[in-house]
């Protein structure tokens, strides 16, 4: 099966943004909102499109956003990318901590490499979604 890098690319943005995304084959639309077991979602929200999906789930791929633990390679990945040798191993540090996630992003969104961050991800979702079409086919 064949996704437009536009859809790939869109998918990768509500992946990152934490939605669960539904690509219908045979139209090419795609459909997000928050996971089901969200408590502080209201899923009435989407009734049309959750009914939609389930009369018509054969047609529909399901992605479902990168697990902590693949999300964490990548904020190691980033790091072993990063030439400054003083910021990656600030890098590093705040990796080992507990609440790794939280004291990266510190640390990053008071950076220069705040941009750089954010490419890298998008790319990481973009190859992320890529891998998943093929897994998925």
């Amino acid at each position: 099966m064949t996704i437009s890098e536009e859809n790939i690319s869109e998918l990768a943005d509500l992946l990152d943004c934490g939605l669960i995304c539904y690509y219908h084959c045979p139209t090419g639309s795609i459909k997000a909102f928050p996971e089901n077991d969200d408590p502080f979602v209201d899923q009435e929200l989407w009734p049309d499109s959750i009914d939609e999906i389930e009369a018509d789930r054969g047609n529909y791929l399901v992605f479902k956003q990168m697990g902590s633990n693949e999300a964490f390679r990548i904020m190691e990945k980033f790091g072993d990318a990063v030439a400054d040798n003083r910021f990656r191993d600030k890098i590093f540090q705040q990796l080992s901590k507990r609440k790794p996630f939280h004291h990266f992003k510190n640390l990053i969104d008071s950076s220069v490499y705040r941009q750089a961050w954010f490419d890298f991800k998008r790319a990481a979702y973009i190859e992320y979604v890529k891998e998943q079409v093929e897994l998925l086919d």
